[in-house]
């Protein structure tokens, strides 16, 4: 990296982490969230195999081969370090070959994000607005420390099917153990979503568990994941605690994106 890089990464770090520490709030516990399901449910939750809620996260993961390429706007809530980090972006994703767009909404918002698999030298693109924007666009290995400040998991896992497929990992490695209480919620609502809701979840910790609880929500209508949570074990007398909560709302897919939509010399991006 040479001198006017590094200055560059420097500036770039000190004013994000400054807008950062303005907007990002304290630690958030699950004493709402984890009541989004079983509120909206016309049924309570029935007992179930966790092979049930691993069928449901599968029968979506065919629904995902059917999908080439979507937009939508993207939240998250995720534990990096000792910080927990919430943004919104708007974001379109290409899977052939893995493509993605990032505009954050908020915080940091108009800053962009383009990765593009076999491209670029296999580094992001990335630049921020405003002020911040002076630093140009920065090129940066994805698993680097700058890349992953801010997040749990690199670009390369981003998207629908990364998502579930990382839970039906964990899923099927819990399956093995079969002491998780298993609930299923056909009857669900995300905001105005109709949904099918399977949690799991453990009353005690155990060393094969990494959440106290999970939850996936899939829309009915479209048979799409559309939300994962992962909360932790709570301290005694505590809720527990947000670790994961991704959110994928307003979707839109098979638009036909094609390379223009992921190059940073496109004129409709601030590169």
């Amino acid at each position: 990296m040479s001198f006017q890089e590094n200055t560059q990464r420097r500036e770039f770090l000190k004013l994000a982490s400054a807008s950062a520490a303005l907007w990002l709030p304290s630690w958030a516990l699950a004493d709402d969230a984890p009541q989004v399901a079983k509120r909206n449910d016309a049924t309570t939750g029935d007992t179930q195999k966790l092979a049930t809620a691993i069928k449901l996260a599968k029968d979506a993961q065919e629904n995902l081969k059917k999908i080439t390429d979507y937009e939508a706007t993207f939240t998250k809530k995720e534990v990096v370090g000792n910080k927990l980090i919430t943004a919104e972006m708007f974001i379109k994703f290409r899977e052939q070959p893995f493509s993605v767009y990032i505009k954050y909404l908020t915080p940091h918002s108009g800053r962009e994000v383009i990765y593009v698999a076999g491209r670029n030298k296999g580094k992001l693109l990335a630049h921020a607005e405003g002020v911040a924007s002076i630093v140009g666009t920065l090129k940066l290995a994805t698993d680097s420390r700058d890349a992953m400040e801010e997040n749990r998991y690199p670009i390369t896992m981003f998207g629908l099917s990364n998502m579930l497929a990382t839970l039906i990992q964990q899923w099927e490695t819990e399956e093995k153990k079969n002491d998780a209480v298993v609930k299923f919620f056909p009857n669900a609502k995300l905001d105005k979503v109709e949904c099918k809701v399977a949690e799991s979840s453990y009353p005690k910790q155990v060393a094969h568990a990494r959440f106290h609880i999970t939850r996936l929500y899939i829309a009915k209508e479209t048979g799409l994941p559309v939300r994962v949570e992962q909360f932790g074990f709570p301290a005694a007398g505590q809720q527990p605690p947000v670790v994961e909560e991704y959110n994928y709302a307003n979707i839109k897919t098979n638009l036909g994106f094609t390379d223009a939509d992921f190059d940073h010399k496109n004129k409709a991006y601030g590169f």
